[in-house]
């Protein structure tokens, strides 16, 4: 072959080889841009669904309150706030598996119209409370308890103010105290051994810089007595309108001491029907946490709700599977609270 053939065959080849590596490489760049625009899509879509359920207020308005109402477009954004996810307490109430009147996980996925797609919600406190009892002492007529508290949120341990109570049989105090810089404190109290029973220490924490970070935890021991039931052995309790409906497990339960507690309000309940209580609307920043104390012919009991039902979980589970996550800091009554929506994948 002659040497300019030669030449010509291999500028040819070469001239082929950088145009078949050019249109493989351009064809590999488009592949990642399209799937980078499916995923972004993807993303678009469920921030889209996510940003519905937490700003708009669903049909009726007020399917929340009434606990026989389904409703037919699912939104959990309060209908009488004009703040941004300022959500509404009782259509979260009504998430809850503990309430005699939550929904089900095929009416909630109905109603915001998730066809073959998964959804996960979950509410939790931003500060997290951790209570132990690390002493007691008899003396006399009455008996000491000291408890340790410690308080932190996501970043770490906190400095907060502390507002405690204890409800045992025929007896309730309260006490203050404040967290060191490392988020730990202690309250004591002395109950009369005439009480002696199932107790209870309702222990709210509200963070120094933002009294809208307000939580509450729930301490079950026993004074004197034997181990406490579970909580809500004896009674259902659904907080529901600012009514607390009870739901007695046997006939023979007879109710003698019903309380409200905040952050800064206490209240007895008054009692509007023979299963049925008002809950006081209270002015602070606070969830609230309702008490109930009685016994039957065997046993006494303390069991308590609180209002909103939160921390709570509802929907699917995603262990083992894909999850589409979105994180909101929401409001309910001017208090702060986590929002965690879940989704799985989205089926084409």
């Amino acid at each position: 072959m002659p040497t300019v053939s030669i030449d010509t065959f291999f500028a040819c080849s070469l001239i082929v080889s950088v145009a078949l590596l050019a249109t493989a490489s351009f064809a590999g760049t488009m592949q990642i841009r399209i799937n980078s625009m499916q995923d972004l899509n993807k993303d678009d879509y469920l921030k889209t669904i996510a940003e519905q359920i937490v700003t708009r207020i669903g049909t009726p308005e007020d399917w929340g309150s009434s606990n026989s109402t389904i409703p037919e477009s699912f939104g959990l954004d309060s209908s009488t706030s004009p703040y941004l996810y300022e959500l509404d307490i009782d259509k979260i109430t009504r998430l809850s598996s503990q309430s005699n009147y939550s929904l089900s996980y095929f009416q909630v996925s109905q109603a915001a119209r998730l066809d073959n797609l998964a959804l996960g919600i979950s509410f939790s406190q931003l500060l997290t409370i951790t209570t132990q009892l690390s002493g007691n002492d008899t003396t006399g007529d009455a008996t000491t308890y000291t408890f340790t508290i410690s308080v932190s949120q996501a970043q770490g341990p906190i400095n907060a103010s502390l507002h405690c109570y204890v409800t045992a049989r025929d007896f309730l105090t309260d006490v203050y105290n404040t967290t060191s810089s490392a988020g730990v404190g202690a309250v004591s109290v002395q109950i009369p051994n005439s009480s002696a029973g199932p107790a209870l220490l309702v222990v709210f924490a509200r963070a120094s810089f933002d009294e809208r970070l307000t939580a509450y935890e729930v301490y079950s021991f026993v004074h004197l007595s034997q181990e406490p039931s579970p909580n809500r052995t004896f009674l259902g309790l659904s907080p529901l309108n600012y009514t607390l409906n009870l739901n007695p497990k046997s006939p023979d339960i007879t109710i003698e001491d019903s309380y409200a507690f905040s952050y800064a309000y206490q209240s007895n309940l008054t009692s509007t029907s023979s299963t049925t209580y008002a809950i006081p609307a209270f002015l602070d920043k606070s969830p609230i946490v309702l008490v109930v104390s009685g016994h039957n012919d065997t046993a006494s009991f303390v069991e308590w709700a609180a209002y909103p039902d939160i921390p709570l979980e509802f929907g699917a589970n995603f262990d083992n599977s894909e999850k589409n996550v979105f994180v909101y800091t929401i409001s309910v009554k001017e208090t702060l609270y986590k929002l965690t929506l879940s989704f799985g994948d989205v089926i084409d």
